[in-house]
């Protein structure tokens, strides 16, 4: 899916010094092979690289027009660190007219991180940060982690970037929340999956997930294990829906059982009227799809080797 036009993409490198045109190209190739490799959407990964760092190398003045101009919140003035990721996405949503919000979110947390990130946020944040430009200590051992881990990886680049504040004389309430929380959120997942405790956390909402597909008449309703052999996710829910209509009513029904459990999910990707829609958990991915766009992709048979779990009527 084209989210910019070619005109619009000349232009955004048009607006990049020789130096930061490098630099885009280092995370393009980074973010791409990453998103390949863990199964992000290419194209999403591609405008949010393109974009991320159009307002880098920016004066303070011009950037603090830019703030009043987008209405960002006042701390980011005179940090263009930081600013420069915020008014890239506003550019993207105003400019643009990019409404994608995982692709948003993407460019305004790609310096900082956050916490609940999603694959792709994930991805941005760390090519950025690992692109074959890049040169400082540890660089190489968190390549060599993004080639499996992604949460590792993140985790790694977060907690290097703190220590590294840290030796600039900042203390840990001086840098930036989000940077905080999204190291904070990793180191706690990192520990639960140590205890085991996480999977059997996400194998709960699968199954509250699957019950949600059920009750609303969902069909054809199984749940893959697909933690021993995915780095995206532990568990896959299919359900197979008669029609448009209640392919929708079935993705409305999952969100909102969800939802009064505290979960919110991440992103939906597809419509009723493709026949498929994907809802993103983080470790749970939720597939409904029409009886033929089941059999057409037959998912299960990619993950044929795994365990399957029919949850009981």
């Amino acid at each position: 899916m084209d989210y910019i036009s070619r005109t619009e993409k000349q232009n955004i490198w048009d607006q990049l010094s020789e130096k930061r045109r490098i630099h885009t190209e280092g995370v393009l190739e980074c973010a791409l092979a990453m998103a390949e490799r863990f199964g992000a959407d290419e194209d999403k990964a591609e405008v949010a690289v393109i974009c991320h760092d159009v307002y880098r190398g920016r004066d303070d003045e011009t950037l603090n027009a830019l703030i009043d101009e987008f209405g960002i919140e006042e701390r980011y003035k005179n940090n263009a660190n930081l600013s420069h990721s915020k008014l890239a996405a506003a550019m993207m949503e105003r400019d643009l007219g990019i409404d994608d919000r995982e692709i948003l979110d993407a460019v305004s947390y790609h310096t900082t991180g956050r916490k609940g990130m999603t694959t792709l946020e994930k991805i941005v944040f760390l090519a950025d940060a690992i692109e074959k430009g890049r040169d400082y200590p540890g660089v190489d051992d968190i390549r060599k982690q993004a080639e499996t881990d992604l949460d590792t990886a993140c985790l790694m680049s977060l907690e290097g970037t703190i220590g590294f504040l840290k030796e600039q004389g900042l203390g840990e309430d001086e840098i930036d929340k989000d940077t905080i929380e999204a190291r904070d959120d990793l180191l706690d997942k990192s520990l639960r999956k140590e205890r085991g405790s996480i999977k059997m956390d996400t194998r709960e909402l699968a199954l509250t997930a699957a019950k949600a597909l059920d009750d609303k008449q969902g069909t054809d309703i199984v749940i893959i294990d697909i933690g021993e052999k995915s780095s995206f996710a532990d568990y896959l829910v299919l359900a197979s829906g008669s029609n448009e209509r209640l392919i929708a009513a079935l993705t409305d029904e999952v969100e909102d059982k969800m939802a009064e459990e505290g979960v919110l999910v991440r992103s939906i990707e597809g419509t009723k009227e493709s026949g498929w829609i994907l809802m993103d958990y983080g470790d749970m991915i939720v597939n409904i799809l029409t009886t033929e766009m089941r059999e057409r992709y037959n998912i299960e048979k990619v993950w044929a080797d795994c365990e399957k779990i029919i949850p009981e009527e």
